[in-house]
């Protein structure tokens, strides 16, 4: 089976890349030719259905960046490495151009031009750096070259946006492409091409969705109907219990549809709702089950997703958060079984001191946060510090009568 990958790219990008996979069976490339990355948004909107998309540079993605969080299909850009700056710097040595600090040179990272200059071993002046932002204009980025040669500072400019070249050089100012390495180009095509095969391996996975009606005389119906025509879904009713089925792609393509957002805020105060994915019809059920009952009353109206690797995805539509509903890394799970605390709380508490801009806080603070009693809250703070994961380190008296409360911390490592 043929991946069908969009290239959205230069004249040149497109025309070399055509050419390194043209004897390719597993890969079919539609290009689409741009005169200037800021052309690659109109581009989008003719692309014909592929697989995935390939951009030249940064420039032309970011620029697309808008359209692109539209799409449910992987796009990538080229990355400039320091073998790209190696190469072009090579060539302009064998050409004669020895002085490094007569050059000006537009890049995206400037560690890629230091990295070369250290494996050298060479302490060597820098050349003029622009560092290419997203959206940036073209005409910046060649108005930098211009002004540093036409003061007498650089002999040479050299550039990552085949548009400045062009530009440059109908300016009589001596200029060079960067050369993107055969291989660098190859191994992101083999990259969008993987890309391509799990997103569509994950989009075929099946998606349950259960939408429960808090009272038996509201009609929700209507809405069902609705949502499950955007989700290309079937669904059945059973004790105002409506299940729907569809897949995960369909289900990733509505949530970023406004008609399906819209439809769910219709069922305000009338129905809870929750997806689960899963490799068969019962395991996405029993997810789908597991998302609905995690619900709680301070997410407002919203839902939850649980995937096949037991990872919760909401609340949405105001989050896109991931909390782990089962531990694989060996220092949670030995947290899991000295507190017997849940994996989900474990991965609610690493959030929590994740997200936390002070790191004191009362049992109170993380009861409203986990939406439990202070009691339980209590009871989860007290097994954690019995075990060190987390510490008392003072009291807070809010009130002038009662007892103050005692000031936790956490102390374990919550960026993994």
């Amino acid at each position: 089976m043929k991946v069908k990958i969009a290239v959205i790219g230069s004249n040149d990008f497109c025309r070399r890349t055509e050419q390194l996979v043209g004897n390719r069976k597993d890969i079919e490339l539609n290009c689409y030719r741009y005169d200037e990355p800021s052309e690659a948004p109109s581009l989008m909107q003719t692309l014909t259905p592929s697989d995935a998309i390939l951009f030249s540079g940064s420039l032309p993605y970011f620029y697309s960046k808008k359209v692109l969080d539209g799409l449910s299909i992987p796009a990538v850009y080229l990355q400039q490495d320091e073998t790209a700056v190696a190469i072009t710097l090579l060539k302009l040595s064998s050409q004669g151009l020895q002085d490094l600090s007569r050059i000006s040179i537009d890049v995206r990272e400037q560690s890629n031009i230091e990295r070369v200059l250290n494996d050298l071993n060479r302490k060597i002046e820098l050349p003029f750096i622009h560092l290419l932002q997203d959206e940036e204009m073209i005409e910046a980025i060649t108005s930098y070259h211009q002004s540093l040669f036409l003061q007498g500072k650089t002999d040479m400019a050299i550039t990552s946006v085949h548009a400045v070249f062009e530009q440059l050089q109908q300016q009589n100012i001596p200029a060079c492409k960067m050369i993107d390495p055969e291989s660098t180009i190859l191994r992101c095509i083999d990259q969008v091409k993987q890309q391509a095969l799990l997103h569509k391996s994950q989009s075929a996975q099946i998606a349950v969705g259960i939408v429960h009606a808090t009272s038996p005389t509201i009609n929700i119906e209507t809405a069902i109907t609705t949502i499950s025509s955007i989700m290309q879904a079937r669904w059945n009713v059973k004790d105002e219990r409506y299940t729907l089925y569809t897949s995960m792609g369909n289900l990733e393509s509505a949530l970023k549809r406004r008609e399906f957002l819209s439809t769910f805020e219709t069922l305000a105060n009338k129905a809870k709702m929750a997806f689960g994915y899963g490799e068969s019809i019962i395991d996405a059920t029993a997810n789908a089950n597991i998302a609905l009952d995690l619900i709680q009353h301070n997410d407002g109206h919203s839902f939850y997703i649980v995937d096949s690797n037991k990872r919760l995805y909401g609340p949405f539509p105001k989050s896109f958060g991931i909390v782990e509903l089962k531990n694989i890394e060996p220092e949670l799970v030995k947290m899991a079984d000295k507190t017997k605390l849940s994996p989900a709380n474990i991965s609610k508490l690493m959030h929590y001191s994740q997200t936390r801009q002070t790191k004191q806080f009362t049992a109170n603070d993380l009861s409203l946060y986990l939406d439990v009693s202070r009691r339980t809250a209590e009871r989860t703070l007290k097994k954690l510090v019995e075990f060190d994961y987390v510490k008392i380190v003072g009291e807070e008296m809010t009130y002038r009568q009662g007892r103050p409360r005692a000031l936790y911390e956490f102390n374990f490592h919550s960026y993994r």
